[in-house]
């Protein structure tokens, strides 16, 4: 750690001067997993999970967009085509561990589609697409994306996870309420869809209001998150969930830096 810590001083200098909701989400989760991407600008394949998310997310996206000018929606078997051609890519781009097959995957994926195109996207009727914000939180600069912003206001974010979770991350609630507090207000609604890749595949919705406790977390935590990225020292935390080679793209060389094992 000291090495890492003498070796990337000279880098630190202006590092974090602007970040992401998502850079901060991604420092909390893993110090580490920050480091090798935004400071060594690693860039290991996407884990199987990553590819699938980044196969339907775009998919889903290309309906909304058109969707934005035409006011309807794509044919779903449309909108499964564009998902088809999308996993082609990035089923070769993605490292996969034994226990998961391309082709049993992209069934779920296919599922997971026409599921979202039945249950949610009718109901959406979009206003603004992939819209860039920034602002000022507790003394940081930011900025951000906001996929999907609905007629009605409410900020839109689609996910795709391995497993049904039994809350919204933390972390991921500190992302989204920062998006909408800087983008649109403090009064706007939040909306998280989420696509479980279970058998059978699942989705559920969730929606909130950021509270006066979110948005002192956002305060509190922006500022102490970037005097930590700029720190120079970056610790692996093996006991998150995520550190899973399901779940993490670097945890080779997280091996190769640190020894122990990442559990599968």
């Amino acid at each position: 750690m000291i090495n890492f810590a003498r070796r990337f001083r000279f880098a630190t200098i202006g590092l974090a001067d602007v970040v992401s909701p998502a850079q901060v989400r991604r420092f909390s989760d893993c110090e580490l997993r920050w480091f090798y991407e935004h400071l060594l600008a690693l860039h290991d394949p996407p884990t199987a999970m990553q590819a699938l998310d980044q196969a339907i997310r775009p998919a889903l996206l290309v309906n909304f967009r058109h969707k934005l000018d035409a006011r309807e929606d794509l044919q779903t078997e449309g909108v499964v085509g564009l998902f088809r051609r999308a996993w082609e890519q990035q089923q070769d781009l993605a490292a996969f561990c034994d226990d998961e097959s391309p082709e049993s995957l992209a069934r779920t994926g296919e599922a997971l589609i026409r599921l979202y195109m039945q249950e949610a996207a009718p109901s959406i009727q979009p206003e603004s697409m992939e819209e860039p914000f920034e602002g000022v939180l507790g003394s940081v600069r930011i900025r951000g994306q906001i996929d999907i912003v609905d007629v009605d206001g409410t900020l839109i974010d689609i996910i795709t996870v391995a497993s049904l979770p039994a809350r919204i991350d933390p972390m991921h609630r500190f992302e989204l309420g920062t998006c909408a507090r800087i983008a649109r207000g403090q009064s706007c609604m939040i909306r998280c869809d989420i696509l479980v890749a279970s058998s059978p595949a699942q989705h559920l919705t969730h929606i909130w209001q950021a509270t006066a406790a979110d948005n002192r977390w956002m305060d509190e935590l922006f500022p102490l998150a970037q005097e930590a990225m700029r720190s120079g020292y970056y610790m692996p935390h093996r006991n998150w969930s995520g550190c899973s080679r399901h779940h993490w793209p670097y945890w080779q060389r997280c091996e190769q830096d640190f020894g122990g094992v990442v559990e599968s």
